[in-house]
């Protein structure tokens, strides 16, 4: 963002006045949307309207510092002037910006590793119910994967330049120079957020060695500015709505295909003519209703708000003083989070070298659900037939004219009702003091104490529930009630403390630049859980676990405890000439507790150099180009969140080992083969990259290709059964290794037409990961994955289709796949080529890991209006649908519109979008794995939509206000979808059976400042 500063440089003389002023460029261009401040202190906004800006209380002898990024700076004296014309030239020398990378900050132009930054403006306004919602298709290179979820299990996953290995591919985040957690980073309000640079490759994240593996997020939050307070106050209320919902047939539609799926199995139709005439009719309701269950369970829409306020200033000593309020409802009526969140962040100079500062945040999260639980396999396995509540107002017992327990069972309406209720609390606090001390010019020492702490206490009520009376027969239907009644308690809770003590010395003599730092880190974690829950209280009303019953068969209780500790030293060296040649060098010795003696010590090593040809001499001439660094890193990078804390460690597990006679006897086993000799798993990476810069860097790219080789991932080895281990007690072991080459390409254009000022953004990334050895072991394939040599993590396994059979001709010259075989059915390949249809003919099918993501943005500023879209896609992935999601009547449930596409003998296309219907029990032959279920995930997505309007300062400043903002804006508005069979599935839900929706919001927000 361009930003005007305006700052007084001689004391407030007796007479202020006040300037009105207009800001132009040197091609005479007005300059709209810049920032206006005295003495630091903001005081508005250009309004568009030629630039003009009011500045009141001004010196009438001082003098005006304006600078604007992307200008030369200049001075400008008052002399009792009350308009004053500010004309600026263009400074192509835009790299000075700072970029906060590991233990420091560097110029941008000096960077030799790859470094992506994001300011607060690409992800502030969006109505995102995370962090990494809200950084999704912003930066290249970085996967978010907006996996629906519930409230508080939509938070979004990410994952930096491909999934590296077999288990947590995770991240390291670093909030204010601290590690948090993955949940203490979702939860960072935006508004709290000053930048966010995404480490990437070796050279930029080896500094944190063992847990940098994946990437690494420095979040630098807001802090205290000189000047005068300054409050502001941001809000928005939205609505949230399901993106798309299962799209399910109506009873009558349902009626008849199921009729056609047994005769097409040799059976008799379901439904004689008499019953589908009252079903048409829709006469008999409380028989045969046409019950849409989706809309009975999920509202139409839900609310959602934030409210943020924050008071920043100060002098000597500056503070940034904030306070969120998050409210989200789910669509299932009942069940809210509330969130709470403060931070404060003060520091201050002492002397003029010493400076100490403390940085503090909680946040508390409220999660309430009045009703028990439900499953999305009991919403979708809901038939249009099945009676939600009968006229009665007793529950549905009936499906199509007959009276179903099972379903009656699984009425999603009833156990939100009536079985029950839960919640939680979580709280996270996070508190550091800092400090920087300058002895001598250009050395530095830092030191950072920090402690952090998270606690979690949910609790979960399953009441006793009566059985439902049928209504037809009056009498109790078995299987419907809840006979026992129970209470579980659980407790969480960890804490790290964290001591880290760094110094860097930076020195220039002639052309030559050079820095070296040099650190001390440790860090102590531990962690307790504990569990209990007892059965039979006297009323489902208690809430107090001694209410419940104290015999023994109604008692459970468990508990954990473990702890690990890191030791680290680290370094690094920073050598530039003219310049033009950087070199930096880094190094980290981590040890951890993890490992046995011997083994604890890791040692990762970067390199990195740049050539910045544009400041060559040979270069000055080139007007066009503002800009051009090659870039070249390796470095070695580690992984241990895939490590146990105890791996490497005989223990034994205690409890019931077996039965003698009547009586359970306690005993010993081995809790898990320990393996003394584990080590780390190791990235090693290679990273060349171009960053170049054109007129004047109206236009700029970066791009980067790199070689991620993970090894030493850790696998399961299989054990002899003789070793009596079970499949989690068996021995891990560094044996894997998997590669991920890749290429990265991001660019911005900034333009302007007029009053009208635009930037054009996109990204894209395209990775190539492989799987190269897994120790000579074959792993069996996982439900429908295969981990195997040659291919990518995520890849399905299973028969090929090859549409489906014309007719009896088209069976008979094709290999025999079952004796039930009939027209309509699957046709499935001979892989192999033998002739024989059987297992072997089992092959890769696709993959759900979106290794090819590109981002598009456009940002725009118009007379005080503002404009951003930011879009999100990816290429060249699947889903693999099964069960109620994809296929008919699959365990007793009910159809979709997408299958009225089926095969039929009227209509015997071998490329029909499904095959012949038929019912669970006779349909073995088209549910196996294959690539017939697999459907196009490609997408390309409106993730925001923001529109706002800046009053003029005009009008508001009469007020008091210094800025005021109202927008709109929306996210999940609108998809383009590859897909052309099933219109109605999310292409960012993962593979499975079904899941709560994903959501779009529309919301309404206001931001001012005083």
């Amino acid at each position: 963002m361009l930003v005007l500063i305006v700052m007084t440089t001689l004391p407030v003389l007796a007479k202020d006045i006040t300037v009105k002023g207009v800001v132009k460029e040197s091609s005479g261009e007005t300059v709209i949307g810049a920032s206006v401040a005295v003495k630091g202190t903001s005081i508005g906004t250009s309004t568009g309207i030629d630039g003009d800006f009011i500045l009141n209380k001004v010196p009438e002898n001082g003098s005006l510092v304006i600078s604007y990024i992307g200008m030369k700076p200049q001075t400008v004296a008052v002399n009792g002037r009350t308009f004053i014309e500010i004309i600026l030239e263009k400074d192509s020398k835009v790299l000075d910006e700072v970029v906060v990378v590991g233990y420091g900050t560097q110029k941008k132009a000096n960077l030799t590793g790859t470094v992506n930054t994001v300011k607060t403006e690409a992800i502030i306004g969006k109505p995102a119910t995370s962090l990494a919602n809200a950084l999704q298709g912003v930066t290249p290179g970085v996967t978010v994967i907006s996996r629906p979820g519930n409230l508080g299990s939509d938070m979004g996953s990410i994952n930096v330049r491909g999934r590296g290995n077999l288990g947590t591919s995770a991240p390291l985040y670093i909030l204010d120079g601290v590690p948090v957690s993955e949940g203490d980073f979702q939860r960072i309000p935006p508004g709290d957020i000053e930048s966010i640079s995404i480490l990437k490759d070796a050279a930029a994240s080896s500094i944190y060695g063992s847990r940098a593996a994946y990437g690494v997020f420095l979040v630098t939050t807001k802090k205290g500015k000189e000047g005068k307070t300054s409050v502001s106050y941001g809000s928005y209320y939205g609505w949230q709505s399901a993106t798309v919902l299962p799209d399910k047939l109506g009873s009558l539609d349902y009626a008849n295909l199921i009729n056609e799926a047994n005769l097409n199995a040799g059976k008799k139709a379901v439904y004689s003519q008499e019953q589908l005439d009252i079903i048409k009719s829709g006469s008999q309701p409380d028989l045969y209703p046409n019950n849409d269950w989706y809309s009975l369970v999920y509202r139409k829409t839900a609310p959602m708000q934030e409210h943020n306020v924050t008071v920043s200033g100060g002098g000597k000593t500056r503070y940034f003083v904030s306070g969120t309020y998050y409210d989200q409802e789910s669509l299932v009526r009942g069940r809210t989070l509330d969130r709470y969140s403060f931070r404060a962040n003060t520091e201050r100079d002492f002397t003029d070298f010493f400076r100490m500062g403390t940085n503090i945040s909680f946040v508390k999260d409220d999660y309430n659900q009045d009703g028990g639980d439900f499953s999305i396999t009991d919403l979708d396995r809901m038939t249009p037939l099945t009676v939600a509540k009968h006229s009665d107002g007793t529950w549905g017992s009936v499906t199509a004219g007959t009276e179903s327990a099972v379903l009656a069972k699984d009425n999603p309406l009833r156990k939100i009702a009536e079985y029950g209720r839960s919640n939680y609390q979580t709280s996270r606090f996070n508190a550091s003091l800092n400090a920087n001390l300058r002895p001598i010019k250009g050395m530095e020492i830092n030191g950072i104490f920090s402690y952090n702490k998270y606690d979690k206490n949910a609790s979960s009520f399953v009441n006793t529930v009566d059985p439902i009376i049928g209504f037809i027969k009056k009498a109790p239907l078995g299987g419907t009630s809840v006979i026992t009644n129970k209470l579980t308690n659980t407790w969480e809770t960890s804490s790290t403390f964290m001591s880290q003590v760094y110094a860097s010395y930076s020195k220039t003599f002639g052309a030559h630049d050079a820095s070296i730092m040099a650190g001390t880190q440790y860090e102590n974690y531990s962690y307790k859980s504990l569990m209990a829950s007892r059965k039979n209280f006297p009323s489902n009303e208690l809430n107090a676990i001694n209410g419940g019953s104290a015999s023994a068969d109604d008692l459970d209780n468990s508990g954990s405890i473990s702890e690990r500790g890191f030791s680290s030293q680290f370094g690094r060296i920073n050598y530039a000439y003219a310049g033009k040649y950087l070199f930096e060098a880094n190094v980290r010795f981590d040890q951890s507790s993890q490992f046995a003696p011997g083994h604890r010590l890791g040692v990762f090593p970067s390199f990195s150099g740049a050539w910045r040809l544009s400041e060559e001499a040979f270069m000055k001439n080139i007007d066009w180009l503002s800009n051009l660094k090659l870039r070249a890193s390796w470095g070695k990078l580690g992984n241990v969140n895939n490590v146990g804390y105890y791996d490497y460690f005989d223990m034994l597990k205690t409890g019931t080992a077996g039965i003698m006679g009547d009586n359970k006897v306690n005993g010993a086993w081995p809790s898990k083969q320990a393996n003394k000799e584990l080590t780390w798993e190791t990235v090693t990476m290679t990273n060349i990259g171009v960053d170049a810069g054109f007129f004047n860097n109206t236009f700029d790219f970066q791009l980067d290709v790199f070689n991620k080789v993970t090894s030493d991932i850790l696998l399961v080895m299989p054990q002899p059964l003789e070793g009596g281990y079970a499949s989690k007690e068996e021995m891990s072991t560094n044996a894997g290794k998997v590669t991920n080459k890749g290429i990265e390409f991001a660019a911005n254009y900034r333009g302007k037409i007029g009053d009208l000022q635009y930037t054009i953004s996109g990204n894209v990334t395209k990775i190539w990961n492989e799987v190269i050895n897994l120790n000579e072991q074959i792993f069996p394939p996982s439900d429908v994955y295969i981990t195997s040599v040659g291919n990518a993590i995520g890849s399905f396994y299973g028969y090929k289709a090859e549409g489906l059979f014309v007719d009896q001709k088209d069976i008979d010259n094709h290999v025999k796949q079952d004796a039930q075989t009939k027209p309509g059915d699957i046709k499935y390949k001979d892989v192999n080529g033998d002739n024989v249809f059987n297992a072997d003919d089992r092959t890769i099918l696709g993959n759900d890991v979106p290794y090819f993501t590109y981002g598009l943005s456009l940002n725009a500023a118009y007379k005080g209006f503002d404009l951003s879209i930011q879009g999100q896609g990816v290429n060249d992935v699947q889903v693999y649908l099964s069960g109620e999601s994809s296929q008919a009547f699959f365990n007793g449930a009910g159809a979709k519109k997408y299958h009225l596409g089926r095969w039929t003998a009227e209509n015997p296309d071998p490329n029909a979008i499904y095959p012949r219907i038929l019912p669970t029990a006779n349909n073995n032959q088209n549910v196996r794995i294959s690539s017939f279920w697999l459907y196009d995930a490609d997408y390309f997505r409106i993730k925001s939509l923001i529109f706002g309007y800046t009053l003029p300062n005009i009008l508001t400043q009469k007020v008091g206000i210094n800025k005021a903002r109202i927008y709109m804006s929306g996210s999940n508005l609108f998809t383009l979808r590859a897909d052309k069979r099933m219109k109605d599935f999310d292409p960012e839900v993962a593979s499975s059976r079904g899941s709560y929706p994903n959501l779009k919001v529309f919301s309404l927000g206001v931001n001012v400042t005083f």
